[in-house]
């Protein structure tokens, strides 16, 4: 079992007991839910600081949340904002997916990828910055860390160069290298695909 496989375990028996879904530990954690949704599936990736924010939703640092024999903490021991979240939960209800993605989080990738060079070297923090900054999309390092090794890997490759100077714990991030300038085509579909969402929004 991999160490994502058993993080999602874990993760899953939390939830159950607590009756929380992804978005709710998305909303405590504030990490993506999109991360928490691919840790749950066995996939991708996570960051050390975000599991330590996950753990944190149940009073707990990763080391104790990520040990399976770790005894789970009573509904009365957990953090007032966790508590909350779980009286909420089981007012509404589970949580209704919508049936599409509205996010569009490779396009809008897309478009800020058209702003680099071809050559031009980058961090995975920079991107999510500029998300932030362009479409107010918050989006958590791991998950567009993900999105450029896979599917955005035919315009962008992870290097071999850590940034040294990131302080802190956990380990330094790869830059990544734009190696094909985005296509004026590519970008063009990934902006009418926006636009679209856009304008059928409310």
């Amino acid at each position: 079992m991999t160490v994502i496989e058993e993080l999602a375990k874990i993760l899953k028996r939390y939830m159950k007991k607590f009756g929380l879904g992804p978005i709710d530990i998305a909303f405590l954690s504030k990490v993506n839910k999109k991360t928490i949704e691919a840790v749950l599936a066995g996939t991708g990736g996570i960051e050390l600081d975000s599991v330590d924010e996950i753990s944190l939703i149940f009073g707990l640092r990763y080391f104790e949340f990520g040990n399976p024999d770790f005894e789970m903490p009573s509904f009365d021991s957990l953090p007032e904002k966790t508590k909350a979240r779980i009286a909420f939960r089981k007012k509404e209800g589970p949580h209704e997916e919508t049936s599409y993605d509205q996010r569009l989080l490779n396009e809008k990738i897309i478009v800020v990828l058209a702003e680099y060079n071809q050559d031009g070297e980058f961090l995975a923090e920079h991107i999510v910055t500029k998300l932030l900054e362009t479409f107010k999309e918050e989006v958590s390092t791991s998950e567009v860390t993900t999105r450029l090794n896979n599917p955005l890997n035919e315009y962008v490759i992870q290097t071999d160069k850590k940034d040294t100077k990131k302080e802190g714990k956990g380990r330094k991030p790869y830059y990544f290298q734009l190696i094909k300038k985005i296509p004026i085509k590519a970008l063009a579909e990934a902006e009418r695909r926006l636009r679209k969402v856009k304008n059928e929004q409310p």
